[in-house]
């Protein structure tokens, strides 16, 4: 007779996901560093995503990007989306040399609520992102979105709190 597997026995074969989110702040480096590190200690691939704001966005669709290409082959960013696809191209080369099967995507939308709705469609196991340490005013007047994310995230948060 054939034994029942339990529900963990199941998911240890599954490949898990985490979900760096990153922007074009000095941060994005030590998430990075600290995203190779989860993703090797726990087999999983990486999907890099950067949010950028709709007013400025030149497209409504996803932008998915494949690892291995040479960031430098690129011309300098001129404008946000450029900056993002920038921000992820350099993110995913050390991914790359890590072994690490990654691919990057370029959302637009309010950052906290497309982390949390891609974090949701990717069914990741891990959000790994950044904080940029903004003072009291700036955070009032904007607020915080690793703060938004922690509260509405479906799994963990690994916020990178180390300053530049």
């Amino acid at each position: 007779m054939k034994s029942a597997k339990s529900p963990l026995q199941k998911d240890k074969h599954l490949m898990k996901t985490l979900l760096m989110a990153i922007d074009h702040s000095p941060v994005t480096e030590k998430v990075v560093a600290l995203t190779i590190e989860e993703a090797l200690a726990h087999r999983a691939e990486v999907v890099v995503l950067c949010c950028v704001d709709p007013a400025y966005s030149s497209c409504n669709q996803p932008m998915e990007i494949d690892a291995g290409e040479d960031p430098a082959d690129f011309v300098a960013a001129q404008d946000e989306q450029n900056t993002a696809e920038l921000v992820v191209r350099h993110a995913l080369a050390p991914l790359l040399r890590a072994g690490i099967n990654a691919r990057g995507m370029i959302l637009a939308g309010e950052a906290a609520d497309t982390i949390i709705a891609q974090s949701l469609q990717l069914k990741a196991s891990m959000i790994i992102m950044g904080r940029r340490h903004l003072s009291s005013f700036n955070r009032l007047l904007k607020g915080s979105v690793s703060a938004s994310v922690i509260e509405r995230a479906h799994c963990p948060v690994l916020v990178d709190v180390r300053k530049d």
